[in-house]
């Protein structure tokens, strides 16, 4: 399988790690589009949920019609002690890079897999969905605070029969253990991980950890 570049999502921020610098004493993004101030080990243990489900869709793909199109996904699903990521990204050299899981240790794995689909027709055939994967147990009490990070690693092969085009990619997510929650100015426990992709026309390839709004073929 080729291999691409790599980027990272911070929230809803799509980044390329090229010249990337991450202040270590903020989080990447706030709801505001800003920075949070990092109060370091704040220890938060009701931002943990104790399962977690995955969800991966194919939102968009030009030959979806075809059932000669198939896509194919690896997973691996990690939670990232706070004090070992950062320890992480002060280690990567200036200028920029494109980490790997094996780039940041102390990584905690939760789940892994690998997933065929074909026909590719129907938002549901073009959806996978792992739920119920345990998280909270996993992790050690102490490293149960706010900064911490989850981590989906994936590699995709995603065939489409009317571009005769075959897309690779593989890349690495990244995002905080907590969400916004209904309350205004709150947060709550994470409870899903999304990674949604996307082929478009010219065979390149949407990337996105946001929920999916809308899943359709060109």
């Amino acid at each position: 399988m080729s291999f691409f570049r790599v980027y990272l999502l911070f929230g809803s921020l799509l980044v390329p790690l090229a010249g990337l610098t991450i202040p270590s004493a903020a989080t990447p993004q706030n709801r505001q589009g800003g920075f949070t101030r990092r109060e370091p080990n704040l220890y938060a243990p009701n931002l943990y949920a104790d399962k977690i489900d995955f969800v991966a869709t194919l939102t968009k793909l030009p030959g979806a019609d075809n059932k000669q199109s198939h896509w194919e996904l690896s997973y691996q699903l990690f939670f990232i002690p706070e004090e070992k990521y950062y320890q992480a990204v002060q280690s990567f050299p200036k200028g920029g890079s494109n980490p790997t899981p094996e780039q940041f240790p102390g990584r905690i794995l939760l789940a892994e897999g690998r997933r065929t689909k074909s026909p590719l027709t129907t938002p549901q055939e073009r959806t996978f969905t792992l739920t119920g994967v345990p998280f909270k147990q996993k992790i050690p009490d102490l490293q149960r605070t706010k900064f911490s990070y989850l981590m989906t690693s994936y590699s995709v092969k995603i065939f489409d029969a009317e571009l005769k085009t075959t897309v690779y990619y593989s890349g690495i997510f990244l995002v905080e253990p907590y969400e916004d929650s209904n309350n205004q100015n709150q947060v709550a426990a994470r409870k899903t991980l999304y990674a949604s992709f996307g082929v478009n026309r010219d065979g390149s390839l949407d990337r996105s950890q946001m929920r999916p709004k809308t899943i359709t073929t060109q």
